[in-house]
């Protein structure tokens, strides 16, 4: 049976009200509908092959939320149905930052959807088409920022069994703090699974080489790889890797065996360290590729820490009474300054004693300290005269915008909304230094 078919006998899901005067009137529930007595549409954010996107008010929870409903074409087919309900599943099976949270199943007048966590911001397509527009490409540290945490959430999806198979800009979403999230588990597979089909299901430019030129592909983790690799060329160079541009172009290339063009040869201004990354994440022949996003990641960032250091770290101060943050940041800076002297303490009192007796090139600091708070320490150390220009950076969970300007107020040289992106925080420990040298 063709997809799109219905099956003799097959039980038809109810036509919503909204689509039977006239049947092609409306695609999805229009504003003000409330689903289920709580979610209230607001408007549609998205739409995809599987379904329309929209945002909502949790009346009851007083939140924002995003729902997806199956696509209209696809009410009446069985097959599609089942596709929507593990997709779901398969969100609802991953709880990790990097990932899109899944609240909810249900159906409303035979339509089914599914709620998820509205993630308030855009979409890496548009975030990079409007730099594009503008003249300004992604720094480094940008790219890799967002790579980084693109690359821990697929490891949270591949942990749980499953395979994203549709990694691309569009289901990357960029939120509050440059959070990266994860999202649309529309053509997911299980790890392991071979795909028998003869068709060839994604966006032709992120699909892995593999998939197209098995007979029987099994799907596994390198397939994400793949895509982001891909990604990081587009970031990286500002356009693609291969010409691939269609199904029939994608066949091409790959046969073809058409060569990548290492990204320093392409935009001579990057470093070229960062092409045995890129070009191994985009090995044709899976075995040489990355086996998991885990190691993509950390290759990148390996690479981001050997290129040319044009201000040296030679003694940190990490000030946080969360044995976990303090601990994340720590090891972070001592990856990125290897030859730095890394120190943790817990509180404000006694960051100032270690600091007056020993200095520091950098201080890392969070707001809600014991005793003595971010901000009063910061205040402090601008009044002693060896302190006073010593970078310092601030890292919380509950600060916001009145917190920085009061911040920025003493010289404090950034400010950090936890959990940490580790680029973020290298970037910014960088810029830091290199300010307090120039």
């Amino acid at each position: 049976m063709e997809e799109g078919e219905e099956a003799l006998g097959e039980e038809r899901p109810a036509t919503p009200r909204w689509r039977s005067q006239p049947p092609a009137a409306m695609d999805a529930p229009p504003p003000g509908t409330v689903l289920d007595g709580m979610y209230r549409v607001e408007r549609v954010i998205g739409r995809g092959g599987m379904g329309v996107v929209l945002l909502a008010t949790d009346e009851r929870l007083e939140r924002e939320v995003a729902i997806k409903v199956i696509a209209p074409d696809r009410m009446g087919n069985a097959k599609a149905h089942e596709s929507f309900l593990g997709e779901a599943r398969a969100m609802a099976s991953v709880r990790h930052e990097n990932v899109v949270q899944l609240y909810a199943y249900g159906q409303f007048e035979g339509l089914p959807y599914f709620v998820m966590e509205y993630v308030p911001g855009t979409d890496l397509g548009t975030w990079i088409d409007e730099r594009a527009t503008r003249g300004v490409s992604p720094s480094i540290d940008e790219t890799l920022g967002i790579l980084d945490q693109a690359c821990r959430g697929l490891g949270a999806i591949h942990e749980r069994g499953v395979v994203h198979a549709d990694v691309k800009p569009g289901n990357v979403l960029i939120g509050p703090s440059f959070r990266v999230a994860m999202t649309d588990f529309g053509l997911f597979r299980a790890l392991g699974e071979r795909d028998l089909s003869e068709l060839v299901v994604g966006t032709p430019a992120y699909i892995a080489p593999e998939v197209v030129y098995s007979r029987a592909p099994v799907f596994d983790p390198r397939a994400d790889v793949y895509a982001v690799g891909v990604i990081a060329y587009e970031m990286l160079t500002g356009r693609m890797p291969l010409p691939i541009e269609d199904v029939p172009s994608l066949f091409d290339v790959h046969s073809k065996r058409v060569p990548v063009i290492p990204p320093s040869e392409v935009r001579p201004e990057l470093p070229s360290a960062l092409d045995a990354v890129v070009l191994r994440a985009l090995e044709r022949d899976v075995s040489q590729r990355f086996s998991t996003p885990d190691e993509l990641r950390r290759a990148f960032f390996r690479a981001r820490s050997e290129l040319g250091k044009r201000a040296l770290a030679s003694r940190v101060l990490v000030v946080d009474d969360d044995d976990d943050a303090r601990a994340m940041v720590s090891e972070t800076l001592r990856f990125a300054f290897p030859k730095a002297e890394v120190t943790e303490v817990r509180d404000g009192a006694e960051a100032l004693a270690h600091l007056e007796r020993h200095g520091a090139s950098l201080v890392v600091l969070d707001l809600d300290l014991p005793g003595m708070n971010g901000v009063e320490l910061t205040a402090a150390l601008r009044g002693i005269p060896h302190l006073e220009k010593v970078p310092i950076l601030v890292v919380t969970g509950h600060g916001g915008s009145a917190d920085w300007r009061v911040l920025q107020k003493f010289g404090t040289d950034g400010f950090l909304v936890k959990p940490v992106d580790s680029y973020t925080l290298v970037a910014l420990a960088r810029r830091a230094l290199d300010k307090s040298v120039g």
